[in-house]
């Protein structure tokens, strides 16, 4: 986990320290040159100010526990849904191109093979929230090991290397859609890697649906530069978007 991530999970409890407490002290220090979490402690010290004053009100007892339990419930809501959306849009995606290419006639190893990857992209991006770098690390150790068992000598083929790459990317910007409009309306915001995580599994899962439709997948330097650089690029670029958001945030 980055120190941006931690210290925007950890905001309220951070604020609730003492003034002087080193870790809020590094936290505040750290803010005061990252934009998303100086806005993350800001809200964070007004939520410690609302409860303060809340505690000296005339509420009933246990009020404020029912109240945190609520908030602490719609957040798990909101991740349990974009993992759905997230996962959904990966197994619509590996359908689809699966469908375009139903022309095709893979060996029984591709096909056990798009189904394997098909299955974990669906798992990774259901936990590139709470787990981005493993979903991220998952995705091209998948895309690697596939590359490495199905492919053999053979030609690069740029043309239809920059077709794999194109599908690879869209699918990817699908999952990543689907995560941003699950939340949309929401008291959340998906953290840069996790935009990252997401981008891997949803490009692993259009590789995946490669291992059948593309022309070229028995060649392991295509493999290696399209389909398995696809996950990659993905992830990358992924970053650097979220990477903006926060920093416009």
């Amino acid at each position: 986990m980055t120190d941006c991530e931690r210290i925007r999970a950890e905001a309220p409890g951070l604020m609730a320290l003492e003034a002087d407490d080193p870790e809020r002290l590094a936290a505040k220090a750290h803010a005061a040159r990252c934009p998303g979490c100086e806005k993350a402690l800001r809200e964070a010290e007004r939520l410690q100010l609302l409860l303060r004053d809340l505690e000296h009100s005339s509420m009933p007892a246990g009020a404020l526990v029912r109240a945190a339990e609520a908030i602490k419930e719609e957040l798990e809501a909101e991740r349990r849904r974009r993992s759905l959306w997230s996962a959904g849009a990966a197994a619509v995606l590996f359908a689809l191109v699966l469908g375009l290419a139903r022309h095709r006639q893979g060996r029984a190893v591709d096909w056990l093979m798009a189904g394997g990857l098909a299955v974990l992209a669906l798992v990774l991006s259901a936990v590139s929230v709470r787990r981005p770098l493993l979903a991220i690390t998952g995705g091209a150790l998948a895309a690697l090991a596939a590359a490495v068992v199905t492919g053999g000598p053979g030609p690069l083929e740029a043309g239809v290397g920059l077709h794999c790459l194109l599908v690879e990317m869209i699918s990817a910007a699908a999952v990543v859609g689907a995560g941003w409009l699950a939340l949309r309306g929401g008291t959340t915001s998906p953290a840069r890697w996790a935009v990252a995580a997401g981008a891997a599994a949803g490009a692993l899962a259009g590789g995946a649906a490669l291992e059948v439709a593309c022309a070229a997948h028995e060649a392991l330097q295509h493999d290696l530069l399209f389909h398995l650089g696809g996950v990659l690029l993905a992830a990358f670029a992924a970053s650097l978007l979220g990477r903006r958001r926060v920093a416009v945030a």
